[in-house]
């Protein structure tokens, strides 16, 4: 899911401190933390939702969204409830390391919020393994009895956009995936550490 799908739903009560234009960043996951540097628990790609538990003034924000953006991650969301709103200085922080800042409303439950990414994220993910699986079942189907080489050559070309040659031990392209003409000297590059065991 997309940072922006966020703002869709109003019974999340998010509202966009910062980062308008970040909205495009995906989302993988969430993680739930008050601890000043939770970086051990972070792979990247995770809305961050945080109580604010873990601010005691102004100086915490900056190392706190630091932490935040070298793990990666693709946004904060902090909750109102503990000061009646997001302090100032974590939404300039925020917005000096272009980290997308949303504020969650006080009647609104993390577990909410984490229930409503987790399933946007695994129905994408369903989604996503479904389309490997038709596209294995595709790729079985066209082997050596359902169209040889070209078959498969083509579904790479239109499923996965991907520019693909068949060549001869010399280097010439015999069969493509709709890409064109394979460069003559990519052809005989290939052709030459071929020949050379590489």
């Amino acid at each position: 899911m997309r940072l922006r799908a966020l703002l869709e739903s109003e019974r999340l009560g998010l509202r966009l401190l910062w980062g308008g234009e970040e909205l495009d960043r995906p989302v993988r996951g969430v993680m739930t933390t008050d601890l000043r540097d939770p970086s051990r628990y972070l792979r990247g790609d995770e809305l961050v939702l945080t109580g604010l538990a873990w601010w005691r003034g102004g100086a915490d924000a900056e190392p706190f969204v630091r932490v935040l953006v070298a793990a990666g991650v693709a946004g904060l969301a902090a909750g109102t409830a503990e000061f009646g709103s997001v302090p100032d200085e974590l939404t300039t922080a925020c917005a000096r390391h272009r980290l997308p800042l949303f504020a969650v409303a006080e009647e609104v439950g993390f577990a909410d919020l984490t229930e409503h990414v987790v399933r946007r994220v695994s129905t994408e993910r369903a989604g996503d393994l479904a389309a490997v699986v038709e596209r294995h079942r595709r790729l079985m189907a066209a082997g050596p009895a359902g169209g040889g080489p070209q078959a498969v050559l083509d579904l790479l070309g239109s499923d996965l956009d991907l520019p693909a040659w068949l060549l001869t031990a010399t280097g010439r392209a015999v069969a493509d995936s709709g890409a064109g003409p394979l460069p003559a000297e990519v052809g005989a590059e290939l052709a030459a550490r071929r020949l050379a065991g590489a």
